[in-house]
């Protein structure tokens, strides 16, 4: 299975420009998406290299988004503490994937259909798959699939000032998850998305077991807490998944941390 980077989910119950504020601190473009109309959200994005880009996402309508059938926002509307709940992987066949990972054991959800209307009016569309797990399990990757083409988005993003130049010398190098068992959570995420092998360390200053795996275009980094750290307090404080990014050139110091003091 391929593995590429579509977008990091940060979830927050700002307004989204608010949340991305920071980044546009930083001499970086970050925007309004738009609206989700069938499930009661908004966001505001920050684009880097490859098309890849951060998400801030937040209830806009509660009722609406109480009644949606996008797990994502379930997520978000369960969500113990703001900050990165989700990440997606694009994929240009999610039939394809759907079937590959029922190949392996696990159940998906059907293939849905999504669109947000945007600043202008304008309506972009895409499809999206996600894994049924339960709320307590660490969250895997959800899949998007984009109608327009990588050059049709490339060309409509550089056209609207979403993707600015600054922006494309950005690349996320680095994503962290926390975990409560680290070797259960390398072995399942290597089995599912037919991952490498990678290395294991200790990280002294998170007092923390990490084991990154090197991707193609970023690096996956699991970390189970060894003692009270940075690690075991955020595992505390917001569960398994993923906690912080990091940025090649690191435009936000070492990390972009995710808890939200970075950006207050």
């Amino acid at each position: 299975m391929e593995i590429i980077l579509d977008h990091l989910v940060h979830f927050t119950d700002r307004h989204p420009l608010e949340a991305a504020e920071f980044f546009k601190k930083q001499g970086l473009t970050a925007v309004m998406g738009g609206r989700h109309e069938k499930w009661g959200s908004y966001n505001s994005l920050c684009y880097f290299s490859d098309l890849a880009y951060l998400e801030f996402l937040s209830i806009e309508d509660r009722k609406k988004a109480n009644g949606s059938d996008n797990p994502l926002i379930h997520r978000l509307l369960k969500q113990r503490a703001g900050g990165l709940g989700q990440i997606a992987l694009r994929s240009d066949n999610l039939q394809h994937v759907k079937a590959e990972l029922e190949e392996k054991g696990l159940e998906t959800g059907e293939i849905l259909e999504a669109g947000r209307i945007r600043e202008d009016g304008s309506l972009l569309e895409w499809k999206m798959l996600f894994i049924e797990q339960s709320d307590d399990e660490a969250p895997l990757p959800f899949f998007i699939e984009w109608k327009q083409s990588e050059d049709e988005r490339k060309h409509d993003l550089h056209s609207s000032g979403a993707l600015s130049s600054k922006n494309t010398e950005v690349v996320v190098s680095k994503v962290h998850y926390i975990v409560r068992d680290l070797n259960a959570a390398v072995l399942k995420w290597r089995k599912y998305f037919d991952l490498p092998r990678g290395e294991e360390a200790v990280y002294d200053e998170w007092r923390a077991r990490i084991y990154t795996i090197s991707l193609p275009s970023f690096q996956l980094v699991f970390a189970e807490p060894s003692g009270d750290g940075l690690v075991q307090q955020m595992l505390e404080r917001k569960g398994e998944g993923p906690y912080l990014a990091e940025f090649d050139p690191p435009v936000f110091g070492s990390y972009y941390q995710v808890h939200g003091s970075m950006y207050k």
